[in-house]
């Protein structure tokens, strides 16, 4: 655990097409207005938009980012188109465990932002800062089984895919299963 940080550092990691920057209570009217815009299309796959009313959700969400940042257990960054710096959405390191090197990555993005590898982006330049910055070994992902442009995401990140986790998270009242992939800091770039 050498390389391990007692902070994540809160700097810009920029990438071909994104810019990532932790996120921090001024972005919280930006990050509302996003899932608003978008409510529909992230409920489809995701557990917590309706959870989102309004701007005082967001920041209590983006609270206790911070803190897990600050605690290097976690942290979550605004990926920003690059052209723009629009808020594109959010992709968030959580569930570090320093002891074993690794921790889960999950994303996602407004519905406008979509398919212009926005996503792939920002999932390169965090794995690339998770392994090399903060030391860390093993990174994983899960995604429903029926997002499969989040699975899409995963694999031309170079993550492999590991196996199933029946009725992982409960999505609209009902049980998903998700698909788990995980990347190894030795992986292939």
């Amino acid at each position: 655990m050498e390389n391990f940080l007692d902070e994540i550092p809160d700097e810009e990691l920029c990438g071909e097409r994104v810019t990532l920057r932790l996120l921090h209570e001024g972005d919280a009217p930006a990050l509302f207005s996003l899932i608003d815009g978008s409510r529909e299309f992230l409920a489809r796959h995701l557990p917590w938009p309706a959870e989102c009313t309004c701007v005082e959700d967001v920041e209590s969400r983006i609270d206790s980012w911070e803190i897990q940042a600050q605690m290097a257990n976690g942290a979550c960054w605004g990926i920003f188109e690059r052209d723009t710096m629009q808020l594109a959405g959010v992709i968030i390191l959580g569930w570090i465990q320093a002891a074993h090197l690794s921790a889960s990555v999950s994303y996602w993005l407004g519905e406008c932002f979509t398919g212009r590898g926005l996503a792939t982006d920002a999932l390169k330049i965090l794995s690339h800062f998770a392994f090399n910055r903060l030391g860390l070994n093993r990174l994983e992902i899960s995604a429903s089984v029926t997002n499969k442009a989040s699975q899409a995401v995963a694999t031309r990140a170079g993550y492999t895919q590991e196996g199933f986790s029946r009725e992982f998270e409960r999505i609209n009242g009902k049980f998903e299963d998700h698909v788990r992939f995980s990347r190894l800091a030795r992986d292939p770039q």
